[in-house]
């Protein structure tokens, strides 16, 4: 059995360019996100994927959340989109939604849940803050190598400046 460890690896800065992604979504509360969420990135793996066929980078998967402008955790829903990077938007199946992400830099964070115990978001929030860079509200993502389930580990990317 493993020790679980309460602090992560150290996160670093990237910079990445804008990439184009297709998936399902789902729009949740912050207080349901742990039941809705799952139920989404499963049905999108077992059921979804499949039919995306302009896929890139293959196994990995992402899963992101996008929040309104001047969003409020406690009072306003935001969307989770369960995806695969694609290398265009064409022959997309018509029961998903395409995004473009624009390039950005990003705080990252290697996490693993099955040694860490910790909530990834307020630790790289925190840090984003004690390095001095500003978080660029709207938007963040999990991207998994591949998705595996619930347990899965991921990288946590949150757009800075």
């Amino acid at each position: 059995m493993s020790e679980q460890v309460s602090t992560a690896v150290e996160p670093k800065v990237v910079k990445k360019s804008n990439f184009k992604v297709v998936g399902t979504y789902c729009q949740t509360m912050m207080d349901e996100r742990e039941v809705k969420i799952p139920r989404l990135m499963e049905h999108f793996h077992t059921s979804k994927l499949h039919k995306v066929k302009n896929r890139i980078n293959n196994p990995n998967s992402i899963g992101m959340f996008v929040d309104p402008p001047n969003w409020n955790e406690a009072t306003e829903a935001f969307y989770w989109i369960a995806a695969v990077e694609v290398d265009s938007f064409e022959k997309i199946p018509q029961d998903m939604i395409t995004k473009t992400i624009p390039a950005h830099k990003y705080a990252v964070l290697e996490y693993d849940p099955s040694v860490h115990d910790f909530n990834p978001y307020p630790y790289l929030f925190q840090w984003i803050k004690s390095k001095g860079y500003e978080l660029v509200e709207g938007f963040g993502f999990e991207e998994y190598h591949p998705y595996t389930g619930t347990e899965t580990k991921f990288t946590l990317y949150l757009p800075i400046k």
